[in-house]
């Protein structure tokens, strides 16, 4: 009869497994939230773009407006543009307002002020845009003033 001897084997530490997944999900992690980021950039930039094209648009208006008092009669300024008489010049900026996002709700209807001027020939006219982009609760607006007339 033969006997074994039996040797006792070396202990190796248990091999660590899963390193490579942990590391893989950490990695996709941080890019998941730089991609985020990106993404709140992008919005954020749009965002901007839009208030900056409304915008334009108001300075247009407000400058089309003030055009055409000057090439109009300069003692009937106040019956066809103030506000407070709503004539055809005041009626036809608010049709063109419609245009910018929120200009119809009320208190966002444009304002055109027309007070005597400096002078006996000139009258002072301050137009007000305003518009509110969908979703935001602020109201932007634009203001010029003029004077229509000789100084």
């Amino acid at each position: 009869m033969t006997t074994r001897s039996h040797r006792a084997r070396p202990t190796t530490p248990l091999r660590q497994r899963g390193g490579f997944l942990l590391e893989a999900l950490v990695g996709i992690l941080i890019f998941s939230f730089g991609i985020l980021g990106l993404v709140g950039l992008q919005a954020s930039a749009i965002r901007h773009v839009n208030d900056a094209q409304y915008r334009g648009e108001a300075v247009y208006l407000a400058s089309t407006i003030v055009g055409r008092m000057w090439t109009d009669n300069r003692a009937q300024l106040e019956a066809l543009y103030d506000k407070d008489l709503g004539g055809a010049g005041y009626l036809a900026l608010v049709e063109l307002a419609k245009n910018l996002p929120g200009a119809s709700l009320p208190g966002n209807e444009p304002d055109i002020q027309v007070v005597p001027g400096p002078s006996a020939n000139s009258t002072v006219v301050t137009v007000t845009i305003f518009w509110q982009l969908p979703g935001d609760a602020t109201q932007h607006n634009y203001s010029t003033t003029a004077v229509v007339g000789i100084n």
